[in-house]
């Protein structure tokens, strides 16, 4: 039996409607077939490669945030580095709300003093 994901369904239904697509059209973009799209909206978690199949037909669509809703760890490279450290902090139980809260407000104050330089 196939995992379910009601979190994932709801981002891929959410995205479809969005998108006003139907799930023939998201099948013809993907070369995923419109009956597994219909399973995905009902929550059916698809394999890690068919996650990257439609992210990379729908550039939109956040890989990791398709990843963590099925089920899957992210890819810590492609991720926003606020959204490491806060998926990081989720396993430190013995870090406290607030100790937390402060700990990404300290990154997301680096981030936006450091973080544009790049581009």
């Amino acid at each position: 039996m196939s995992r379910v994901s009601p979190e994932f369904g709801r981002i891929i239904k959410e995205f479809l409607q969005r998108n006003q697509l139907t799930f023939r059209s998201a099948a013809l973009h993907t070369g995923i077939s419109a009956a597994y799209w219909k399973d995905m909206s009902d929550g059916r978690v698809p394999s890690e490669e068919i996650i990257s199949r439609i992210c990379m037909a729908f550039p939109e669509l956040d890989e990791n945030e398709l990843r963590l809703s099925a089920g899957y760890a992210p890819k810590m490279q492609e991720m926003d580095a606020v959204k490491a450290v806060e998926f990081a902090l989720r396993s430190q139980p013995d870090i406290p709300d607030e100790g937390k809260r402060q700990i990404l407000d300290f990154v997301k104050e680096i981030q936006s003093r450091y973080g544009r330089e790049r581009d």
